[in-house]
């Protein structure tokens, strides 16, 4: 079959998906823009190298502006201390909760390097519930199943590894807060943000979600930032979350930026231009791929709700070959071949194909897979949509 011709084909059906694609990207553009600019960012805070403590550091003062107005806010925690979006999330748990308190899992069971971290909070009298994915919005299996409120309801915007849940909209989630808020008033809604960030032009904050999180070295780095994660929502809630990931009393006065700041701020307000571009290449490629009989979620033409790509493979060995020809279509460490190995949280070899600046980011562009059954590849990121296009189609050349 005639995969060029398939792709000039797909642009052409998929244009008004790829305009709606790119009015989001400059929506997004101009907000975080503004919030820049708002924030009164100058060359003395791009350039200053805070050490030590980080006693009145402005570097990290300003990553704070600036991430809390651009995902709407009142503060925010930014850190290259913070190493992943799971190790943000970890520290708001351990924060916000006590023995005898209870986290409600509102979408089903959390991905796998998140249950390590349940596990420990059990080992502190903290008790998790978890709601099917299928009742998320049923206010009535709720309060059903629900012993009492419970403290924090987490939901995960993103599918993680469990493939053939949907990822979550900005609507949906508005729905499930407003559901939420009328079963347990008292509750902190958390939203694992990671790969949601600027698919859409509104953020789960815009919509009634008290803290979201997510990991700097996805897409809203920028594909710039070294390390590092943020957590963003109601002030009250930031500054406790601060007290635990510093010291009490000493909280969100220190922590210094050692000079990451220009490369975090860099590369946030670069993101919703390489997100934007991401999200065109998957969904040409995605058109292409049902084309050729493959499974794929989302749909060229479904609603998104992150910036990954499911391919359904339904073979362990055609899984690891397409993931090693990703690897062959990187601009780093494109000579290497990626073998499944154990990593720390997972119950399967995973097998990770990506070459980037950065390790383990996600937002250059790569793909990942757990071998297990269905074999399912999760592909995101990218510089530009030329270069999602080119990777996925080249490794399905080789699976065909």
């Amino acid at each position: 079959m005639d995969l060029d011709g398939l792709t000039r084909e797909a642009e052409i059906i998929c244009s008004p998906r790829l305009k709606e694609i790119q009015e989001t990207t400059k929506k997004n553009e101009l907000k975080v823009l503004s919030a820049f600019r708002s924030s009164g960012i100058d060359e003395y805070i791009v350039s200053f190298i805070g050490t030590g403590y980080g006693y009145n550091d402005r570097g990290r003062e300003a990553l704070e502006r600036v991430f809390s107005l651009s995902f709407s806010g009142e503060s925010a925690i930014v850190m290259p201390q913070l190493i992943s979006g799971t190790h943000a999330i970890s520290s708001v748990l351990f924060a916000l909760l006590r023995p005898k308190d209870t986290i409600l899992s509102i979408t089903g069971p959390v991905y796998d390097t998140l249950k390590r971290v349940i596990s420990s909070l059990k080992e502190w009298d903290i008790d998790y519930q978890e709601i099917p994915f299928e009742y998320r919005e049923d206010a009535g299996y709720i309060s059903s199943k629900v012993d009492k409120p419970p403290k924090i309801v987490f939901i995960q915007r993103s599918c993680g590894y469990n493939w053939n849940r949907k990822s979550l909209t900005i609507g949906e989630i508005a729905r499930i807060v407003s559901n939420i808020r009328n079963i347990f008033r008292e509750s902190i809604i958390l939203v694992d943000n990671c790969y949601g960030e600027f698919v859409e032009d509104r953020e789960p904050t815009d919509v009634g979600a008290d803290i979201i999180v997510g990991s700097l070295i996805k897409g809203v780095g920028g594909n710039l930032a070294l390390t590092g994660a943020y957590i963003a929502g109601k002030k009250e809630i930031i500054d406790k979350i601060g007290d635990f990931i510093t010291a009490p009393g000493q909280g969100r006065d220190i922590g210094p930026t050692l000079g990451l700041q220009r490369n975090i701020l860099q590369g946030l307000l670069f993101a919703p231009h390489f997100i934007g571009e991401s999200l065109i290449g998957l969904t040409i490629a995605s058109y292409v791929l049902e084309r050729l009989g493959f499974e794929v979620l989302p749909k060229w033409n479904e609603p998104r709700g992150d910036g990954v790509q499911r391919i359904i493979l339904r073979d362990g060995e055609k899984l690891v070959r397409f993931l090693q020809e990703i690897q062959k279509s990187c601009a780093v460490n494109s000579m290497y071949l990626p073998e499944p190995q154990t990593l720390p949280g997972y119950s399967d070899p995973v097998i990770l194909a990506g070459g980037g600046f950065v390790q383990g980011s996600t937002g250059e562009f790569g793909a990942d897979g757990i071998l297990r059954p269905p074999y399912v590849a999760f592909v995101q990121g990218g510089y530009s949509h030329n270069q999602v296009i080119t990777g996925i189609i080249n490794s399905i050349r080789k699976i065909l």
